[in-house]
């Protein structure tokens, strides 16, 4: 591996391990917790209907968030973040208003006109999505303030 690809992984790793702890807290204080692990993440462009950061996960994790979310509002998330030269690497965490259930997804874009750029062009609300692996069924989380998505230093 070269030391760039290295710095990658090492990243990535650093977003699940943070996942981990943070979902231990949440188990701690009570709350039931999912955690997905996405097989692929794409970023869909501000003008197709289904905008935003989409995550595929395999067909157990994604049931598991059907049952655990349901039909319950979430209405709070956190984002934390590593920035790469080249790529964002996200941990998202959303909350059910109800403060039963947190979910928690790693999710990364690439720093470019493409990915960072068509995140950055959209006004208003960022969507992250979950997908099926057969990308047949999601489930759809917003967020109001999509600022903490992204470095400070004004994009790519």
């Amino acid at each position: 591996m070269s030391d760039a690809t290295d710095a990658v992984g090492g990243y990535w790793t650093a977003i699940l391990e943070e996942m981990d702890d943070i979902a231990e807290q949440y188990r701690t204080a009570g709350w039931t917790v999912v955690t997905l692990h996405p097989t692929d993440v794409t970023v869909v462009p501000a003008d197709d209907e289904q905008f935003g950061l989409v995550a595929v996960v395999d067909d157990e994790e994604f049931d598991d968030l059907v049952a655990a979310v349901g039909d319950r509002e979430v209405d709070a998330y956190e984002v934390f973040r590593a920035d790469a030269d080249e790529r964002v690497f996200l941990l998202v965490v959303t909350e059910t208003a109800d403060g039963e259930v947190a979910v928690c997804l790693p999710a990364y874009y690439d720093r470019t006109a493409d990915a960072e750029g068509e995140l950055r062009a959209h006004d208003g609300e960022l969507y992250t999505r979950v997908r099926d692996l057969a990308g047949e069924d999601a489930v759809t989380f917003s967020h109001e303030n999509p600022a903490p998505f992204f470095p400070y230093d004004g994009g790519p």
